[in-house]
């Protein structure tokens, strides 16, 4: 019995200190600290800016001294000094520098490209974009989206759907003039003004397709010389659209393209058989002719007369349907001084809307789709 009591307090004392020695441990080990949280800084995320970085390096012009005024005629052009202005090709809208529009078809953008400050600002995206235009105030864009017409208002940040189909347009400042034919209702030209407004009808025309061309106050509209190439040119005053007047009774495959300052018409048409062009005045009286022709989209008549100019002797009618290319010079006259200028190119240029401009002569190669600049000197 006394054995057993002993055997009971061993095992008793035996508990008692490895219940001491745990707790001792318990108390006296090293506690772990917690983990000090670490602040992480995260970017803010900032909307797309307007006015963005270039994308890539889009100019490819060595680095030049330029003027803010516009080049001398006087001086020779060296074909070495033709190159592109950008790596990409675009469908090239306007220059009204220093912003040159394009659309670029590989992202669907139509933006503008700032040649100062090399920036650039998208303005819309779409990959169903068809002849797309800028008014020279830079106020409204107009283009074909999915077979409807669209204009984009800047100012009210709008688009609007025109009801109408267009066949063809010009600017006047913000104001598009344009005609437009129905089967039903025949061809009209109408005017959009007022943004919020519809369309005005100012006349009826009975002409299927029509071309368009507005000097001064009055838009000369005549028949699409791809349908029909002996044509009549009216004439409708815009301030006073109460009757249509016919200015020529007969011009066979005529293009007009007004100056700026609306004191010159360049005409360029057939004549006895041979394609020539003429400048006209204000009263459509001849002041200059000349012994070779172009057309509107391959001209243009701000200050000077700038024209591309085939040496392959390709029609207005093969270009104009894409039957074939055009290997050009230029030609550069100006109407105040007389003077009159050649650009040989020695390369395969097409070219299309010519511009000058401080960094040089700018112009659209239809060969290629690439815009190209001529430095002169």
């Amino acid at each position: 019995m006394r054995n057993k009591k002993f055997f009971i307090l061993s095992i008793f004392i035996l508990i008692v200190i490895t219940s001491i020695s745990f707790l001792g441990y318990f108390v006296t080990r090293k506690k772990e600290l917690p983990k000090e949280p670490k602040v992480v800084e995260v970017p803010e995320e900032k909307p797309m800016p307007l006015e963005l970085p270039e994308e890539e390096p889009f100019l490819i012009l060595e680095k030049e001294e330029t003027s803010s005024q516009e080049p001398s005629l006087s001086t020779s052009t060296l074909e070495e000094k033709v190159k592109p202005l950008f790596d990409s090709e675009f469908v090239f809208i306007d220059l009204i520098y220093p912003y040159i529009y394009v659309y670029d078809p590989q992202t669907g953008i139509v933006k503008y490209l700032n040649l100062d400050d090399k920036s650039y600002k998208e303005l819309y995206k779409s990959f169903s974009i068809s002849s797309p235009s800028i008014s020279p105030t830079r106020k409204r864009l107009l283009f074909k989206e999915n077979q409807e017409w669209k204009v984009l208002d800047f100012s009210f940040d709008e688009i609007k759907t025109l009801k109408e189909e267009i066949i063809s347009f010009k600017w006047k400042n913000d104001e598009l003039i344009f005609f437009s034919f129905d089967e039903e209702k025949g061809g009209k030209i109408l005017k959009l003004s007022d943004f919020k407004k519809d369309p005005l009808v100012l006349a009826s025309l009975n002409l299927p397709q029509a071309k368009m061309e507005i000097f001064g106050d009055n838009v000369l509209i005549w028949a699409d010389p791809l349908i029909y190439p002996l044509t009549p040119v009216f004439s409708l005053n815009l301030k006073n659209p109460k009757s249509i007047k016919l200015i020529f009774d007969k011009k066979t495959f005529p293009s007009f393209l007004s100056s700026e300052d609306n004191n010159y018409l360049f005409l360029s048409e057939e004549e006895n058989g041979i394609f020539i062009s003429k400048i006209l005045d204000k009263n459509y009286k001849e002041i200059k002719k000349f012994n070779w022709s172009s057309f509107s989209e391959k001209c243009t008549f701000k200050k000077v007369l700038i024209c591309g100019i085939s040496l392959n002797n390709v029609s207005p009618e093969d270009w104009l349907k894409l039957k074939r290319a055009s290997k050009d010079k230029i030609i550069i006259y100006d109407p105040q001084n007389k003077e009159e200028k050649e650009i040989i190119l020695n390369g395969n240029f097409d070219v299309v809307k010519p511009n000058l401009s401080p960094l040089g002569l700018i112009f659209w190669n239809r060969n290629d789709a690439k815009l190209y600049v001529v430095n002169l000197e």
